[in-house]
């Protein structure tokens, strides 16, 4: 009878402390770590979702803001890794490197060509960011991407491209839209 109870006991707190998962792009993230595919009244939402693994069990969130300013790669890679929002830390979101970049533009789902940034930001459209005001839309401006150099990435043609300078040079002139992330 006690192992009866135990193990109901796990269950139960293993059922209580996980969160819904992602299934599709374009599912809201909220700051208590659950989605839904519309704005839910009285949560915060912190994030959009634009890339799942085919079995749904792991995803990319892309922040529903970026900083006013262009920032030099350097400069871009210290705002991700200091960002934070309700619900999370600093630490939790990172600048993406140039194949979780890539997921935000033009890509084949299922053999069919989707244009994710016009998807993406119609989604953004609807979307109230957590501090209040509409969530930023992605512009058709390059966007820097983390590797070992900085790569830049024009969403709406797919465009990349590589940077002569290592991300970690502070004195890169070059500056960037920026889009930090975050995973499920």
């Amino acid at each position: 009878m006690y192992k009866t109870y135990l193990s109901v006991l796990a269950l139960l707190c293993c059922w209580s402390f996980s969160h819904a998962q992602a299934v599709e792009i374009g599912d809201i993230y909220y700051s208590d770590g659950t989605f839904a595919s519309s704005m839910q009244t009285g949560k915060k939402a912190i994030g959009l979702v634009y890339w799942v693994s085919p079995g749904k069990d792991f995803g990319l969130i892309m922040s529903l803001e970026e900083p006013s300013s262009t920032l030099n790669a350097y400069n871009a890679d210290v705002y991700c890794e200091e960002y934070y929002t309700d619900g999370t830390v600093a630490g939790d979101w990172w600048l993406p490197k140039r194949i979780e970049m890539l997921r935000m533009g033009n890509e084949k789902i299922n053999g069919t060509a989707n244009n994710k940034f016009t998807t993406l930001n119609n989604k953004l459209k609807t979307v109230t960011k957590s501090t209040g005001g509409k969530a930023t839309a992605l512009s058709a401006t390059n966007y820097i991407s983390r590797s070992a150099y900085a790569y830049s990435f024009n969403p709406s043609t797919g465009a990349i491209t590589a940077g002569s300078t290592s991300i970690n040079n502070q004195n890169n002139a070059n500056k960037y839209r920026v889009r930090c992330i975050t995973a499920f």
